[in-house]
């Protein structure tokens, strides 16, 4: 089980040996089980690593939401079969970078689709508060690497 949490994205995402400091380590922590959250739906979690409200700065814009509004959102995109995959990972005080691959199975065509991204958490008393991110999706040799 241990392996697949670090096989999810964000969160999921590489030895906490790689904190150094103590704020950087309960953010790893909370990163982590938000990654119990996505692969196994773990959903009773969120109310203790979400703020009440979490900001999403998303490629179509900002958007303020709240933790259980979120949990569901979660909970309907796990219809896809999605893998993730961590590239990379880098801890500096409340924030946590993570570079990651993806894969999603449509689940009635069965289309496969590859993403790639690069995802900021902002942590506020080792709960996720804010995050940013980016993401390219489609086919090709570039995205198949």
């Amino acid at each position: 089980m241990a392996n697949k949490i670090y096989s999810i994205l964000l969160i999921i995402f590489a030895p906490l040996a790689m904190a150094q400091t103590a704020e950087e380590l309960r953010n790893m922590e909370t990163l982590e089980k938000w990654g119990e959250v996505w692969l196994n739906g773990n959903f009773e979690l969120v109310k203790d690593i979400v703020n009440p409200i979490y900001i999403r700065h998303e490629p179509t814009g900002t958007i303020r939401v709240k933790r259980e509004v979120y949990a569901e959102r979660v909970k309907s995109m796990q219809s896809a079969n999605r893998k993730f995959t961590t590239q990379s990972l880098s801890a500096d005080k409340d924030l946590i970078w993570v570079r990651w691959s993806m894969t999603t199975e449509d689940p009635e065509t069965k289309e496969i689709t590859h993403s790639r991204g690069l995802q900021v958490y902002r942590f506020e008393n080792g709960k996720l508060a804010e995050t940013w991110w980016s993401h390219t999706e489609g086919h090709g040799s570039w995205l198949d690497l």
